[in-house]
Protein backbone atom coordinates (compact mmCIF):
# COMPACT_ATOMS: atom_id res chain seq x y z
CA UNK A 1 0.00 0.00 0.00
CA UNK A 2 1.03 3.51 -0.98
CA UNK A 3 2.06 5.34 2.33
CA UNK A 4 4.32 8.86 0.69
CA UNK A 5 3.40 10.61 4.36
CA UNK A 6 5.48 7.79 5.97
CA UNK A 7 8.44 8.51 3.55
CA UNK A 8 7.93 11.90 4.43
CA UNK A 9 8.44 11.73 8.21
CA UNK A 10 10.62 9.50 8.23
CA UNK A 11 12.70 11.98 5.73
CA UNK A 12 12.05 14.80 7.68
CA UNK A 13 12.50 12.61 10.98
CA UNK A 14 16.12 11.67 10.00
CA UNK A 15 16.67 14.94 8.72
CA UNK A 16 15.94 16.54 11.79
CA UNK A 17 19.04 14.51 13.42
CA UNK A 18 22.30 15.44 11.05
CA UNK A 19 23.03 18.87 12.59
CA UNK A 20 22.23 20.14 16.37
CA UNK A 21 20.27 23.64 15.62
CA UNK A 22 19.21 22.64 12.40
CA UNK A 23 15.26 21.84 11.95
CA UNK A 24 13.61 20.60 8.38
CA UNK A 25 9.67 20.90 7.64
CA UNK A 26 7.81 19.62 5.04
CA UNK A 27 6.20 22.12 2.53
CA UNK A 28 6.80 24.89 4.71
CA UNK A 29 8.38 26.09 7.86
CA UNK A 30 6.83 28.33 10.75
CA UNK A 31 6.97 31.72 9.95
CA UNK A 32 8.80 32.52 13.42
CA UNK A 33 11.32 29.76 12.80
CA UNK A 34 14.77 31.16 13.44
CA UNK A 35 18.04 30.45 10.95
CA UNK A 36 19.05 27.87 9.68
CA UNK A 37 16.35 26.19 8.76
CA UNK A 38 15.37 23.24 6.05
CA UNK A 39 12.58 23.17 3.83
CA UNK A 40 10.98 19.24 1.79
CA UNK A 41 9.08 20.27 -1.29
CA UNK A 42 8.72 18.92 -4.91
CA UNK A 43 8.00 15.43 -4.21
CA UNK A 44 7.27 13.87 -7.63
CA UNK A 45 6.91 10.29 -7.81
CA UNK A 46 6.03 8.06 -10.79
CA UNK A 47 5.74 4.10 -10.99
CA UNK A 48 9.17 2.28 -11.77
CA UNK A 49 6.70 -1.10 -11.95
CA UNK A 50 7.94 -2.71 -8.89
CA UNK A 51 7.94 0.24 -6.64
CA UNK A 52 8.04 3.98 -7.12
CA UNK A 53 11.09 6.99 -7.99
CA UNK A 54 10.43 9.58 -5.94
CA UNK A 55 12.29 12.74 -6.67
CA UNK A 56 12.09 15.86 -4.02
CA UNK A 57 14.21 19.18 -2.97
CA UNK A 58 15.60 20.20 -0.07
CA UNK A 59 15.50 23.65 0.15
CA UNK A 60 18.08 25.17 3.04
CA UNK A 61 18.08 28.78 4.22
CA UNK A 62 20.62 30.85 6.71
CA UNK A 63 21.07 34.48 7.52
CA UNK A 64 22.52 36.16 4.83
CA UNK A 65 23.34 39.04 7.63
CA UNK A 66 25.84 36.57 9.08
CA UNK A 67 29.53 37.40 8.12
CA UNK A 68 30.19 33.59 7.82
CA UNK A 69 26.45 32.67 5.83
CA UNK A 70 28.32 31.49 3.08
CA UNK A 71 30.24 29.32 4.59
CA UNK A 72 27.03 28.12 6.84
CA UNK A 73 24.94 27.77 3.76
CA UNK A 74 27.70 25.24 2.03
CA UNK A 75 28.53 23.31 5.34
CA UNK A 76 24.52 22.90 5.33
CA UNK A 77 24.39 21.74 1.76
CA UNK A 78 27.60 19.52 2.46
CA UNK A 79 25.80 18.08 5.35
CA UNK A 80 22.99 17.80 3.93
CA UNK A 81 24.10 15.76 0.83
CA UNK A 82 26.39 13.58 2.86
CA UNK A 83 23.61 12.52 5.08
CA UNK A 84 21.39 11.18 2.04
CA UNK A 85 23.10 10.30 -1.01
CA UNK A 86 23.10 6.80 -0.50
CA UNK A 87 21.00 6.51 2.52
CA UNK A 88 18.40 3.45 2.83
CA UNK A 89 15.63 4.40 5.05
CA UNK A 90 12.83 2.11 5.87
CA UNK A 91 9.77 1.77 8.26
CA UNK A 92 9.26 -1.98 8.97
CA UNK A 93 6.12 -2.57 7.52
CA UNK A 94 5.07 0.13 5.51
CA UNK A 95 8.46 1.12 3.50
CA UNK A 96 11.96 0.68 2.54
CA UNK A 97 14.12 3.38 0.09
CA UNK A 98 17.15 4.15 -1.27
CA UNK A 99 17.84 7.74 -1.93
CA UNK A 100 20.52 9.39 -4.22
CA UNK A 101 21.68 12.66 -4.68
CA UNK A 102 20.31 14.55 -8.32
CA UNK A 103 21.88 18.04 -8.20
CA UNK A 104 21.89 21.36 -6.68
CA UNK A 105 21.83 25.43 -7.67
CA UNK A 106 21.53 28.62 -5.73
CA UNK A 107 18.42 30.39 -6.36
CA UNK A 108 17.78 34.15 -6.02
CA UNK A 109 15.35 35.26 -3.43
CA UNK A 110 13.77 38.83 -3.24
CA UNK A 111 14.77 39.29 0.23
CA UNK A 112 18.52 40.28 0.80
CA UNK A 113 19.17 39.11 4.14
CA UNK A 114 18.88 35.13 3.18
CA UNK A 115 21.07 32.82 1.56
CA UNK A 116 19.55 29.84 -0.34
CA UNK A 117 20.21 26.82 -1.89
CA UNK A 118 18.13 24.10 -3.31
CA UNK A 119 19.35 20.40 -3.71
CA UNK A 120 17.63 17.61 -5.56
CA UNK A 121 17.42 14.16 -4.33
CA UNK A 122 15.78 11.12 -6.19
CA UNK A 123 14.63 7.91 -4.04
CA UNK A 124 13.74 4.36 -5.32
CA UNK A 125 10.92 3.21 -2.60
CA UNK A 126 9.14 0.36 -2.22
CA UNK A 127 5.92 0.03 -0.21
CA UNK A 128 5.13 -3.06 1.89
Amino acid sequence: MINTSAFIEGLTAYLNTVKEGFSVFYDRAPSKKAFPYGVISGVNESSLGEGYLTSFDLDLWTDDKLPTATEEIEELCDIARNALNNKVLSSAGVYSCHIGYEGRDTTDDREDDISHRRIYFAARIFYN
